[in-house]
């Protein structure tokens, strides 16, 4: 890596809006945040959570650490491969390509953006997970 390029240059972006570092959060109250962030993963958990995509995490479990990226560049990533397996993502939900500057072992999530267009909740997947067989 040179000093031009950054480790993190290649992950793909998702669509969601920029905010800028010191401009205000639109108004939620406390509760509705909370309700939101609550439903937005009891959103992501159903999703998560179907035959479909338990077989997928399968596929991707089963193949040895250093080759999960890939699969998920080439298979999670993409809407037809997904469709192959019977896996529709829903509205307003994504998954993604993720990675942490503190290394934390992550290799995908998914998220759900809230009504505010700036908070979002994630549900994020590790290198080293071993999730349960449908």
């Amino acid at each position: 890596m040179n000093d031009r390029t950054h480790k993190y240059e290649n992950l793909t972006r998702i669509d969601y809006p920029k905010v800028e570092e010191d401009s205000q959060l639109p108004p939620l109250t406390r509760e509705a945040v909370q309700k939101e962030a609550r439903e937005g993963l009891e959103e992501i958990r159903d999703f998560i959570t179907t035959d479909e995509f338990v077989s997928l995490l399968g596929e991707l479990y089963d193949l040895p650490p250093e080759d999960r990226d890939s699969y998920v560049r080439t298979v999670l990533l993409d809407a037809d491969e997904l469709g192959k397996r019977g896996i529709h993502t829903p509205d307003g939900i994504k998954i993604q390509r993720s990675q942490f500057g503190d290394h934390r072992p992550t290799i995908f999530c998914v998220t759900k953006l809230m009504s505010d267009g700036v908070r979002k909740v994630t549900y994020t997947f590790d290198n080293e997970s071993i999730p349960a067989r449908a």
